[in-house]
């Protein structure tokens, strides 16, 4: 009995070192980003991975965006902005939810510090107007820059 207790607990001792060489990381179920980050109604329009900051590793924007009205000339969108980091896949920014006409991700190294930034303009505080006929938009327009 004595030499079974002492089998027993040496099968328990190795048996975690042995799971321990195999298992490295927790299985991700999702490839691109965290999947707390997508709203709901919204769905992945663009992205792009590029160096925002001073770590050496990339980071992938995402623009998440999601129809709002369509008119004669033009259509409204909402949208949002995510910033992720490409490996570690930990979320560094997320934008609130605006409106605009554009979906278009702009990012641009402007001021020559091989780190880019996410330009972006918007509907001051989603305010709009339109004519009886939904034509001649309206609008104060928010020039934004997102930069680390």
């Amino acid at each position: 009995m004595k030499k079974l207790v002492i089998l027993s607990f040496i099968l328990i001792v190795f048996a975690g070192k042995t799971w321990s060489q195999y298992h490295t990381s927790e299985v991700r179920l999702w490839d691109k980003y965290p999947p707390e980050v997508q709203l709901r109604g919204f769905g992945v329009h663009q992205s792009k991975l590029i160096q925002m900051d001073d770590d050496p590793q990339l980071e992938e924007v995402f623009l998440f965006s999601s129809d709002n009205g369509h008119y004669p000339y033009f259509d409204i969108f909402k949208t949002y902005y995510v910033i992720v980091d490409y490996h570690t896949k930990e979320v560094k920014y997320k934008s609130e939810v605006v409106l605009s006409t554009e979906r278009t991700l702009v990012l641009e190294d402007r001021n020559n510090d091989k780190k880019f930034e996410l330009y972006r303009r918007y509907f001051l505080n989603g305010k709009f107007t339109v004519d009886e006929e939904g034509n001649n938009l309206s609008v104060k327009w928010v020039y934004d820059c997102i930069s680390f």
